[in-house]
């Protein structure tokens, strides 16, 4: 039976030829090509798949040493906010080097309650990435402010600075930069930005746990950092988020906001003990969700690295493949989270096969890839047009302002449509903890279509 696999010293010992025979000759060049592989015929016409029969890792993945103290937790039947979510905020804040930590009941609620103890309000404008999910923006429009699309840099799938700078006016107060698919934005670009303008800045660091840019983590850099531990996230709690914060008093206004209004640090006052001071929430983090994060930050670090090796490994190898590139990290970052792993697909460079034929291609061979979010843009969603027709927007805007269809030609992204055509995206929980083995069939299966390209027209 052949081999699916190349062989090690094979495998990387060409790739710097193989780089330089594929950027000379487009596609016809052979890369990491030997007859076991790359003649064989593709598995979606027929042939064998590159990764057979063999599975993923599982995610989320669960220790069973770990069973104790879940039952630890249940058995004592302190089940709602206590020292274990304390014990979580404490060590996720130590683990990203930040001063405070404020859980939440999932990532959603997080960036919502960034926005809603912000000085943001009607009439402001917030500048956004556009290339998110909707909740990214919810808090903003709780706070009857104006969500402002910048556009990204296709190359890194960030929200680009010099675009930012483009979309600053008298009534900017605020950024919200979001480090989508766990790639770093460039946050010292957009700090600065902020620093001339004076305007706060909330991180959407959901899908980028300890993601790095020259050492620092991100979700760190701004006013406040938001994430999510969500079943697929890389630190999975099924649901559950976090803030990070250095400034006490906005921490102090945090944890009264996600505990009724109670009083809590600067946030003080006469009081009984169910006096709210605030207009707040509910929206505290559960013991037991703490004991999940406690368990699984036993892993993480580990798991980081991991992710991290696998990720400069495949970076190293599709680099050589003109069709495929992969998501470029800006200059500056030093470590992605690679919650997804990303490319960007040129279908000129793939003799005109189309990116949904591709997709079609890698997935019969084994490999779970897809096209990321879907051509929607975010600033032409009907939730926005809702909103722009509810009573406070109408007395806080013109109605030019709320003109929808004005409203998304002013937003348009060009780079972002771009994006939304050419994306790729490797997920599939556990696949960036593989072996190198697993990253080899990545790329074996990438190699296998891209030699066999001309049959899949």
């Amino acid at each position: 039976m052949k081999s699916n696999k190349i062989s090690r010293r094979r495998f990387i010992g060409t790739a710097a030829a193989a780089t330089a025979g594929v950027a000379m000759s487009g596609i016809s060049t052979p890369v990491f090509a030997n007859s076991k592989n790359t003649s064989d015929k593709l598995a979606l016409l027929g042939g064998k798949s590159v990764r057979g029969d063999k599975k993923w890792q599982n995610w989320p993945q669960w220790d069973e040493k770990f069973n104790s103290q879940m039952n630890e937790v249940m058995g004592n039947r302190v089940w709602s906010r206590s020292k274990k979510v304390a014990e979580f905020e404490k060590k996720w804040a130590e683990i990203n080097g930040s001063k405070h930590c404020l859980t939440t009941v999932n990532g959603t609620n997080a960036l919502s309650a960034a926005w809603m103890q912000s000085n943001i309000g009607p009439g402001d404008e917030v500048i956004c990435s556009p290339y998110t999910f909707s909740a990214s923006i919810f808090g903003i429009l709780y706070k009857g402010a104006m969500p402002v699309f910048a556009d990204i840099d296709p190359t890194t799938f960030q929200i680009d600075p010099e675009q930012i700078k483009k979309k600053i006016t008298p009534r900017t107060k605020g950024i919200l930069p979001v480090h989508i698919c766990g790639y770093p934005s460039d946050m010292p670009a957009i700090m600065k930005i902020a620093k001339e303008h004076n305007l706060f800045v909330v991180e959407d660091a959901c899908q980028a746990h300890l993601a790095e840019i020259g050492g620092k983590k991100v979700g760190t850099f701004g006013n406040a950092g938001c994430f999510s531990f969500q079943a697929s996230k890389n630190l999975a709690i099924g649901e559950g988020g976090g803030i990070l914060t250095d400034n006490t008093e906005y921490y102090d206004r945090l944890y009264s906001y996600h505990n009724f209004g109670y009083a809590s640090g600067s946030v003080s006052g006469q009081i009984s003990s169910i006096t709210a001071l605030i207009l707040a929430n509910k929206i505290r983090m559960a013991e037991y969700q703490a004991v999940i994060g406690l368990c699984q930050l036993e892993k993480l670090e580990e798991q980081h690295k991991i992710r991290n090796e696998n990720g400069a490994y495949l970076n190293e190898k599709l680099a050589a493949y003109p069709g495929v590139a992969p998501v470029k990290l800006h200059k500056g970052a030093t470590a992605a989270s690679y919650y997804i792993y990303g490319m960007v697909y040129n279908e000129d460079k793939m003799k005109g096969v189309s990116r949904k034929r591709f997709i079609e291609a890698l997935n019969a061979e084994g490999i779970p890839v897809g096209t990321g979010y879907p051509n929607d843009p975010l600033y032409g969603q009907p939730m926005l047009k809702e909103v722009f027709e509810s009573d406070i927007y109408k007395k806080c805007y013109s109605s030019n302002e709320l003109n929808f269809e004005e409203y998304k030609r002013k937003n348009h992204c060009p780079a972002l449509i771009k994006t939304y055509n050419s994306s790729l995206w490797i997920w599939n929980g556990g696949l960036m903890l593989g072996t190198k083995s697993d990253m080899d069939d990545v790329i074996n299966a990438v190699d296998k279509i891209h030699n066999n390209i001309a049959k899949l027209k």
